[in-house]
C-alpha cells in the first residue's frame, strides 16, 4: 500500500477504518431503503452494521492521529449505488455479499503490508468475521457454496487505497 494517506501501519489502519465506516453506512442505507424486510435478513444486516462500526473503532485506535470519522467517500458512493440499483431484497443482499467478499479480500491485502503485531492481529481477527458475514448472506440468498466461496481467500477483490483513497 503506497501513498501518504496509507503509508505505514497507521495509514493502512486509517484506510481500513474508512472502509469499515463506508460499510456501516452502506448497511444503514440498506436498512432505510426498505429493500431488506425478512426478519432473518434484517437481523443479520443490523448485526453486520454493528460489527463494521466496532471494527472501525478498533482500527481508529490503532491509526492514532491518522484516524478518521469519515467513511471512504469513493466506496460510500459505490456502495450506495449498488444498494440503490438493487430492485429487491435478494439483489440487495447479493450486493452486501459482494461488499463482504471485497472486505475479506482487503484484509488479506492489508496483512501483506502491516508490520506491528497489534495491527496484524486486528486485521487477522476482522478478516474471518467479514467472511462469516459473506457465508450468512450467501445462505440468505440460497447461493450454493461452490458458486460463492473459493478454496482459498485471495486479494483479487481487495479494495485498494490507490483506487479508494482514505479521507485526509
Amino acid at each position: 500500500m503506497t501513498g501518504s494517506n496509507t503509508s505505514g501501519d497507521a495509514g493502512i489502519n486509517a484506510f481500513a477504518q474508512s472502509v469499515e465506516l463506508a460499510l456501516a453506512q452502506a448497511y444503514a442505507e440498506l436498512a432505510s431503503s426498505g429493500k431488506v424486510a425478512t426478519p432473518e435478513a434484517v437481523d443479520a444486516t443490523n448485526a453486520f452494521a454493528a460489527h463494521h462500526q466496532e471494527h472501525a473503532a478498533a482500527l481508529g485506535a490503532l491509526a492514532g492521529s491518522r484516524a478518521t470519522s469519515t467513511p471512504n467517500r469513493r466506496l460510500a458512493t459505490m456502495f450506495a449505488a449498488r444498494v440503490r440499483d438493487a430492485p429487491d431484497e435478494r439483489a440487495a443482499l447479493r450486493a452486501a455479499l459482494t461488499f463482504e467478499n471485497e472486505a475479506s479480500s482487503t484484509y488479506l491485502f492489508a496483512l501483506g503490508s502491516l508490520e506491528a503485531t497489534a495491527a496484524l492481529q486486528l486485521s487477522a481477527s476482522i478478516l474471518p468475521v467479514e467472511s462469516q458475514h459473506a457465508v450468512v448472506l450467501a445462505a440468505l440468498v440460497n447461493e450454493a457454496p461452490r458458486q460463492t466461496f473459493p478454496a482459498f481467500e485471495t486479494q483479487d477483490q481487495a479494495l485498494r487505497p490507490d483506487e479508494f483513497p482514505a479521507p485526509s
